[in-house]
């Protein structure tokens, strides 16, 4: 004879509501395009275009939009509706200064703190890194895309150790704006071998520095490597 059981025994979690679901599908789509270029910087985000694009309801894209404006990387403009967050010189000089700033002070706590499993961490993501080698054409979309991942691995494994979930925080905001600038570099390289040779001997020495122990030496490291994008497309944006 089964035994009767209280409600609280037999309660279960309410499942996710499907508006949400919509809201957050909306959401990573609308992200993964205004990063990756495929929305263009300064492009009218028109509410029945993306939801042709996307195949979703009018009310999660406005959900989306209004997520992604928060994050800065979607402009409201009242009345006039929403637009993809312009690139600018200035804009990218302002965001690489932060970065580094957040960086460097994550990757000096990472350097200080880190076990043998971080150092690991570090080593296996560096490898994967070399095997998935720079991109040679910007309009090959798996190989961006899994050069970026491999890229961020990369850079997460370095900062694992950090113990400051705050500033963890700031930093993954920091790095979807600059990924934006990233893969212009990529579209407007000059030579592509020179840039993957220059990128690849770039974050060996930040990998050794760092196993090392070498907290000033990384820190340099780590500054001039994110610095140099800015560097390479400051003469693109006129400001």
């Amino acid at each position: 004879m089964r035994s009767a059981e209280t409600p609280a025994q037999v309660r279960t979690p309410a499942p996710k509501a499907p508006s949400e679901t919509m809201s957050e599908r909306a959401y990573q789509h609308l992200r993964a395009d205004v990063i990756a270029g495929a929305l263009a910087p300064g492009q009218k985000l028109r509410l029945q275009a993306l939801q042709q694009r996307y195949e979703l309801g009018i009310s999660p894209i406005r959900e989306a939009l209004m997520q992604l404006s928060g994050e800065g990387l979607v402009s409201n403009d009242g009345q006039r509706g929403f637009s993809v967050s312009p690139l600018s010189r200035e804009d990218m000089l302002d965001l690489m200064h932060a970065r580094t700033s957040v960086e460097t002070l994550l990757l000096q706590d990472a350097i200080e703190h880190g076990d043998d499993d971080w150092g690991a961490s570090i080593t296996a993501a560096y490898y994967k890194l070399t095997r998935a080698r720079l991109p040679q054409d910007p309009n090959d979309l798996v190989a961006v895309e899994l050069w970026e991942a491999a890229h961020r691995g990369f850079h997460a494994a370095l900062l694992a150790a950090a113990r400051s979930k705050w500033l963890m925080r700031i930093d993954e905001q920091l790095i979807d704006h600059s990924e934006r600038y990233r893969r212009i570099r990529l579209a407007y390289t000059s030579s592509a071998q020179q840039l993957e040779d220059d990128v690849m001997s770039e974050h060996a020495q930040l990998m050794e520095a760092a196993l090392a122990r070498n907290a000033g030496l990384a820190c340099e490291l780590l500054r001039s490597h994110l610095m140099r994008t800015a560097q390479v497309l400051g003469e693109r944006f006129a400001g």
